[in-house]
């Protein structure tokens, strides 16, 4: 399944049950190639994700994914959209003085780095946007597999000793 391709028609009602990785595919939705080099492509047999770090990429793979049903393009979210969840941690923000600096740092000419500077001086506040984040993130994966008929099964990934 290639980029443009729509999702698949499953009008029957019935999902396509897969275990996913779900820090995964949130990475997946997560990278924004501003190159347009790179892209993630899900295995609709088998749930893994693959990620294609540039145009030469696909020579070290068994198959093209562009070239086969088996694989679905994943779409990263539109930059706008992180905008939209940075603006929604802003507005739910407890402290009144961080939520207008971080509104602030909304509106400067590179948003997103002035947001996470903001933050890096409040660290409590920082590990609550990463939960903020992981949740409308997660939220987001959701919605993507049912856009495109898979009810997913997302396997959480082992922890290491280092995380």
């Amino acid at each position: 399944m290639s980029p443009n391709d729509s999702p698949p028609d499953r009008s029957d009602g019935t999902a396509r049950s897969l275990a996913i990785d779900l820090e995964e595919l949130i990475w997946a939705l997560n990278s924004r190639d501003t190159l347009g080099e790179s892209s993630h492509w899900l295995n609709l047999e088998s749930g893994e994700l693959l990620f294609l770090a540039g145009p030469d990429a696909v020579d070290d793979v068994d198959e093209d994914p562009r070239d086969s049903d088996q694989w679905l393009f994943v779409e990263p979210i539109e930059s706008s959209q992180a905008f939209e969840i940075m603006e929604d941690f802003a507005e739910q923000c407890r402290d009144d003085r961080l939520a207008r600096a971080l509104r602030q740092a909304l509106q400067h000419r590179k948003p997103f780095r002035h947001f996470k500077d903001t933050l890096a001086a409040h660290p409590a506040q920082r590990e609550a946007w990463f939960a903020f984040e992981r949740h409308a993130m997660e939220a987001i994966a959701r919605r993507w597999c049912e856009d495109h008929g898979i009810s997913p099964g997302f396997s959480p990934r082992p922890r290491t000793p280092s995380d």
